[in-house]
């Protein structure tokens, strides 16, 4: 049965000024989905980082707690957090099955997720270091990959730590799968130490079961950082290298294999360790490096970017801001006060380096001014 005309008509102008007619059914009600806004798991780089080392074992305590007060209190915004203990041992629970053989069976680091969430909601940066071929627990667990006397027992260097070899392929997926586990729990940055031949010990004794001497050890090195640097890049996973700080004085490798110039195009920031305790006697004329805390690292970092223009092309303002040094707050050769941690700070500023980190194996900080 059709409608009748009027009624058709009038429907139409109800619809037109924005009236539906009646229905003897209720209109389903529109539902609007909230907007969803996704937390990001990871904190962008501070412009200046001014950050201050973690152990393991410190991060797993209620002396974390202490520090990160410090820290907020002072105007420090990055934590450099290892993810191994002394003797290679993994500090935490891996989710990845591979890494699970090198955790400690009592991780010192019980709660990674809680640790880092807490970092983060007071602003501080978090960097995972990774110690490589100084590896105890990596070289017990593949002996074929680490160094030996001639009699087939592990080398140790001087601390009695064993090593293993840069020319492993394993040795660095290890590495970069580390590095990805690190960034995927929410670490902002993963930073890897050691990444070099043996410097102390003896030498001489060494056996290289991979090495084997055809290449140069700066060959090794130059493909282990294209295959770490370059893995952390292409899942953009910001990284850096931790460097001797003569490496910034010159070209030499100093039979270690690093050199600045190959590890500068694999980073985003090269990080040398310019504590002047650890320059020869001599260095710039002076008996006693350690008693010139600004002279003696700002020539570091004026002669690495002088190195990098010269050998590489790069201008100095773009090198130096992809620098970012340790400094020293530890007692060798003077004692650091405040004022010369403090000098240290000011010569990475006068060079135009992106930021510091502040090296204390015990993580007992001398209380300084470290915002301008």
């Amino acid at each position: 049965m059709k409608a009748p005309l009027i009624f058709v008509l009038f429907s139409l102008v109800l619809l037109g000024a924005g009236c539906a007619p009646s229905s003897p059914f209720p209109e389903p009600m529109a539902i609007t989905p909230e907007p969803t806004h996704a937390e990001p798991l990871h904190l962008p780089t501070p412009e200046e980082v001014r950050g201050i080392y973690w152990t393991g074992q410190t991060a797993g305590t209620k002396r974390a707690d202490e520090l990160l007060a410090y820290m907020t209190q002072t105007g420090l915004n990055a934590a450099v957090i290892d993810l191994k203990m002394d003797n290679g041992q993994l500090a935490f629970a891996p989710n990845d099955v591979s890494l699970a053989p090198y955790a400690m069976a009592k991780p010192a680091i019980k709660d990674l997720e809680a640790l880092l969430l807490n970092l983060k909601a007071q602003g501080i940066y978090r960097i995972a270091r990774i110690a490589v071929m100084r590896d105890s627990a990596y070289a017990a667990i593949h002996p074929d990959l680490a160094f030996h006397y001639a009699g087939g027992s592990l080398w140790r260097d001087n601390t009695g730590a064993a090593w293993v070899d840069p020319a492993a392929a394993d040795v660095a997926e290890y590495a970069v799968a580390l590095g990805k586990e690190a960034y995927a729990r929410g670490f902002d940055e993963v930073q890897f130490d050691y990444v070099r031949f043996a410097s102390d010990g003896k030498l001489s004794s060494i056996r290289y079961p991979v090495y084997d001497g055809k290449k140069t050890k700066v060959a090794v090195m130059q493909e282990f950082f294209k295959t770490v640097g370059g893995a952390m890049k292409a899942d953009k996973i910001p990284v850096s290298f931790d460097v001797f700080g003569m490496t910034y004085e010159t070209n030499d490798d100093f039979n270690i294999g690093q050199r600045l110039i190959d590890v500068y195009p694999e980073a985003d920031w090269v990080s040398p360790m310019t504590y002047p305790s650890h320059y020869a006697n001599g260095f710039m004329g002076y008996k006693n490096p350690a008693l010139f805390p600004y002279e003696v690292p700002k020539h570091s970092f004026d002669s690495g970017a002088a190195i990098l223009l010269k050998e590489l092309g790069i201008p100095e303002s773009e090198s130096r801001s992809h620098t970012r040094p340790w400094i020293q707050d530890f007692d060798i050769g003077a004692i650091y006060t405040a004022a010369r941690i403090e000098a240290q700070i000011k010569a990475v500023r006068d060079a135009g380096a992106s930021g510091w980190m502040i090296w204390n194996a015990r993580n007992v900080y001398e209380p300084a001014r470290y915002v301008p």
